[in-house]
Order: C-alpha cells, then structure tokens, then sequence
C-alpha cells in the first residue's frame, strides 16, 4: 500500500480528484436525504406495509411475540 501512496503523492494535481470526489458524495447524501424527509407519509406507511405482504398477496405478516 505504501507503493501506492507513495505514487499518488508525484502526481500533480491528484489532489483535485479527491475533493470532487468527496462533493460527489455530500451532493448526493444531502439530495436523497432531502428527497427522503420530503415524502409524504402515506407513502411511507405504504413502503412499510408493503414489506410485511407475502407474495404479492394482500395479507400482511404477523410478527410472533
């Protein structure tokens, strides 16, 4: 590994990657978390009923307590 960081330090102007690479993620973390406080919650309590339907059918599954 040390080879590696050792070649990634000659490099001119590798610095510049780093960066975008990291506002790549802040945009896109920023954006689905906008998007995700955004949705109604009806359409939340339907994602988490649709994960508790078996098979397509309509009946939910019971949890055993």
């Amino acid at each position: 590994m040390k080879i590696v960081s050792n070649l990634l330090e000659q490099i001119e102007g590798i610095q510049i990657y780093y960066i975008i690479g990291l506002l790549i993620f802040v945009t896109l973390f920023v954006v689905i978390f906008i998007r995700t406080m955004r949705k109604p919650n009806k359409e939340m309590d339907e994602i988490k009923k649709s994960i508790l339907i078996e098979n397509g059918s309509e009946e939910l599954i019971e949890p055993n307590n």
